[in-house]
Formats: C-alpha cells, sequence, structure tokens
C-alpha cells in the first residue's frame, strides 16, 4: 500500500469517528512471524487515528524515558516509510499510541516496587555458595571409579539424594536471607557455621556415605537447627514484623524444627533396623516449604536478589562441568569429540544466559518458591550432564545407556529453562505454537540419539545441533519480536 493511500485512510479516520480498525503492527504478521515491507496491510475498518509519534517532554518524564521515546520516534519514522505527520498537528499522550504501548510492555520489566531499595547479593553470601560447589564436586565423584561399566542403579540414587539434600540447605538459606538477612555479626556467624558444618557432609558424600551415616547426619541435622534458632531469633527480636513476617518465621521454625527431628531420629533407626529414613525428612522438607506459598505469597522476595543468587549457583555449577568435560581433551581421545564436548557445554550456558538477560522479569512480584524449586531441580539437572559427559568421555563404558543419561538430562534442563517463562518479561511470553515447535525439537533429539547414538561421533554432532538449535530458536523469536523497532536484542 502506497503513502497516498495511507493519508486517505487517515482522512477517513478524522471524518468517521465511529468506524472500528484492525491495524496491522509493520513487520510482524498475526502469528507473529515476519513479514516484509511491501505486505504491510490497514485494514479498511478505522477505529481511530493512530499517531505514531509521542510526547517527550513532561514532568512524568524522566532523562532516561527521554531518551527512549526520542529513539522509538526515530524508530518508528524510519518504519512508517514515507508516510510523515504534519508538524502543526498536536500529539497525542504517550499511552495513545498503541505503537508505544507494545514497544513498552515488550522492553519495560515490571516496575520496581515504591520505597523499595534492592538487596545486593552480599560478599560472604558468594563466599558461602563456594562450599556448595565443593559439596557438588564430591558428590559427583561417586562415579569416578566407574571406568569401564555404567553406574548401577545404587550409586545413580545415592546421587540424587545427596544432591538434593545439599541443594534443599542452600534453598532453605537463601529463602531466610532474601527476606530477613542482613550485614549481622550473628547472620554471620550462621552462614559461616553452616559452611563448616558442609564440609563434615560433603567428606561423607560418596557411594558408601552409609558408612559415615552419624557424621553427614548430625551435621545436616544441625544445619537444619540452626537456620531454624535464627527464624526464632528474628522472631523474637526483631523489630517492625508484621504479620506476614510472623507467620513466616513461625512456619521456618516449625517446619526446619521438625525435619531436624526427623533426621535425629533416623540415627538410631538406622543402627537397629539397618532402615535409612533420612529421604522422609528431605522430602517433608521440600513439601513443608511448599505448604508456605500463601504466606510467602503475600510478602513477596526480593527477586533481583533471588535472580542474582540463582544465577551465580548456576554459574558455578557450569564451572563444574568445564572441568567435567576435561577428559576430552586425551591425546587419544579425536579432536571432533573434545571439540563438540566444549561446543555443548557453550551452548547450554549461552541459553540460560540469554534467558537471564532478555526473558527474565528481574522485577517480579513473586515469593520466588517456584523459582528456586525450578532452579534446584536445573542444577540437579547441570550436575547430571557433567556425569554424563565424564562417562562420554570413558570409551569402555556401554554407549546406550549413557547416551539416554545424557537425553534424559538435558531435556530436564531445557524443560526447567522453559518453565522460567513463568517469570518472563510480557513480550516472551510463549505461545502453544513455540511451545509445540520446542517439545517437538526435543523429541526429535531423543528419536535420533535412540536411533543414531551407538557412533559417538555422531550422537556428539546430533547434540551440538540441538543445543544450538534450541539456543537459535530463542533469539529468532526475540528478534521477531521486536524485529521492527530494532529495540533491545542479545546480538548487536
Amino acid at each position: 500500500m502506497n503513502s497516498k493511500d495511507d493519508i486517505d485512510l487517515k482522512k477517513k479516520g478524522s471524518e468517521h469517528s465511529g468506524y472500528t480498525e484492525d491495524v496491522d503492527i509493520p513487520g510482524l504478521d498475526s502469528d507473529g512471524s515476519s513479514l516484509k515491507k511491501e505486505d504491510y496491510t490497514v485494514k479498511p475498518m478505522i477505529q481511530e487515528l493512530m499517531e505514531i509519534h509521542v510526547r517527550t517532554e513532561g514532568k512524568d518524564i524522566d532523562e532516561e524515558e527521554h531518551k527512549k521515546r526520542e529513539y522509538f520516534n526515530k524508530i518508528v519514522e524510519k518504519a512508517a516509510g514515507e508516510t510523515k505527520i504534519d508538524e502543526d498537528r498536536p500529539v497525542k499522550e504517550a499511552e495513545g499510541s498503541i505503537l508505544y504501548r507494545i514497544w513498552s510492555r515488550v522492553n519495560k520489566e515490571s516496575p520496581a516496587p515504591e520505597d523499595h531499595v534492592e538487596k545486593k547479593v552480599e560478599y560472604i553470601e558468594l563466599f558461602y555458595d563456594l562450599i556448595f560447589v565443593y559439596s557438588l564436586r564430591t558428590i559427583n565423584a561417586i562415579f569416578h571409579s566407574y571406568e569401564e561399566s555404567f553406574p548401577p542403579a545404587e550409586a545413580i540414587l545415592t546421587f540424587i539424594f545427596l544432591t538434593a539434600v545439599v541443594m534443599q540447605v542452600w534453598m532453605f538459606t537463601t529463602m531466610f536471607f532474601n527476606r530477613y538477612g542482613r550485614k549481622a555479626l550473628r547472620d554471620y556467624i550462621s552462614i559461616l557455621i553452616n559452611m563448616y558444618l558442609l564440609y563434615y557432609m560433603a567428606s561423607g558424600s560418596n557411594l558408601h556415605f552409609l558408612d559415615h551415616y552419624n557424621r553427614y547426619h548430625i551435621a545436616w541435622a544441625l544445619i537444619m537447627l540452626n537456620i531454624a534458632y535464627r527464624s526464632w531469633d528474628k522472631l523474637r527480636f526483631a523489630t517492625r514484623l508484621d504479620e506476614i513476617d510472623k507467620e513466616i518465621l513461625r512456619n521456618n521454625v516449625t517446619i526446619l524444627t521438625f525435619e531436624f527431628a526427623l533426621i535425629v531420629i533416623s540415627i538410631p533407626v538406622y543402627h537397629l533396623t539397618g532402615i535409612v529414613i533420612s529421604p522422609v525428612a528431605l522430602i517433608v522438607g521440600y513439601i513443608g516449604k511448599l505448604k508456605e506459598h500463601t504466606a510467602y505469597d503475600k510478602r513477596p522476595c526480593d527477586f533481583p536478589h533471588f535472580a542474582e543468587r540463582n544465577l551465580l549457583l548456576v554459574i558455578l555449577t557450569f564451572g563444574e562441568m568445564i572441568i567435567g568435560i576435561s577428559g576430552f581433551f586425551k591425546e587419544e581421545t579425536g579432536i571432533w569429540l573434545n571439540v563438540s564436548s566444549f561446543l555443548v557445554v557453550i551452548g547450554m550456558f549461552l541459553s540460560y544466559g540469554f534467558f537471564y538477560d532478555n526473558v527474565l522479569d528481574h522485577h517480579k512480584r513473586t515469593s520466588g518458591l517456584g523459582f528456586l524449586v525450578i532452579h534446584v531441580i536445573m542444577i540437579l539437572a547441570i550436575n547430571s550432564t557433567t556425569i554424563a559427559l565424564e562417562l562420554m568421555s570413558r570409551p569402555l563404558v556401554p554407549l546406550f545407556p549413557k547416551t539416554i543419561w545424557m537425553v534424559i538430562t538435558m531435556t530436564i534442563y531445557y524443560i526447567c529453562i522453559l518453565s522460567i517463562e513463568r517469570y518472563a518479561k510480557e513480550h516472551f511470553k510463549f505461545g502453544f505454537d513455540s511451545m509445540a515447535k520446542i517439545f517437538l525439537i526435543l523429541a526429535a533429539y531423543t528419536g535420533l540419539m535412540l536411533i543414531f547414538g551407538y557412533n559417538q561421533a555422531v550422537g556428539a554432532l546430533i547434540t551440538v545441533v540441538f543445543v544450538f538449535g534450541i539456543f537459535f530458536l530463542f533469539l529468532r523469536r526475540h528478534h521477531i519480536r521486536l524485529k521492527e523497532m530494532k529495540v533491545g536484542g542479545y546480538i548487536e
């Protein structure tokens, strides 16, 4: 449609204010696919003349917003082609522009709460996270002895249990310090005590951890008691607590004390009967926290702090994966296998980094429980993928079971990434079509690995294509959303 037709339609719109109109957004078809410029259409039923430019001055517009709106006006001028608005024509309020509303929605996160100072991740928290890197490394050592055979079910279940325990300790500590942690001596001492006790747990985190049952479970129980005490201490002595805070802290004390009791009771039960009931304590702890959702929902977490803490642990866990693929860099290993293993690590990390930078709404109002649970499962998946890659580097380990393990862990990892979409900015909400495409790719990857995975080189190629295929699918969706406006973007 030429500019003359556009102007004629605008004249009609000013004469017949009662018309209705559907306007195609430049560059996007109704299903989100891209359009060439010559395919843009303005449908003939006009509801209201749409202003293209937006107001750039006013008391409610600060310097940063002024720059955004100036840039927006520049971009839509380019998108409008030869169609211009008369200079003497009044400009509507910014909220009156359809394009500006869309642009604002796709580029702005949820507003930060008023009178709220974002909680920064303290150096003591970063220091604390390092002990979890050590703990995960010692747990991974369970599989170091399997050079010629695939690990039995007992080893895999022990690995899952020990990882779930360590991640529960991290989750409970993070939840407490996100809401109630301060730069206080008692908080610092509490963190350092937990670090000390985690050394005892880590030293017993191996295939024969039942031989260290007492020291492992006593350390675990004391950590739960320590966090319960901090909740009680905060409830008893902290000022400015409302009823919601008090409810959360009381629930913390109840759940953590009950889990502490179950862990302690499991010690004599094991020695008397040989039955291990500590997994019951683990499950009770997770379920108890999830049942607190109602109270937590009334007091949203400091989400930027949560997001950063999770990002840092994900990065540290990928660091373990980088160490794990070192087995591919031996002289007897072909160049393709070490290149492909390195590319897999890069592709997986880029997908998470893309979501964190471009998709995640860093000011989301949420309890944070779901976000933490997703990351607990994701850390387990990343750590399991590290084990799968280590097993892949051992030629004597049967190929089929380790290929299946790789497929399962990769699938869980990407499902976790897709689950983060719940905490996304509005512009990146997945529709049914997008989800269907991604799950179709996952199904295709599984099928191809089952058919061709017996050849390690071919399996490596399929995995690399799968990882980067998913990553570029994420990029393409983001690019389609912002294509014509050229605002934001992951790769410049």
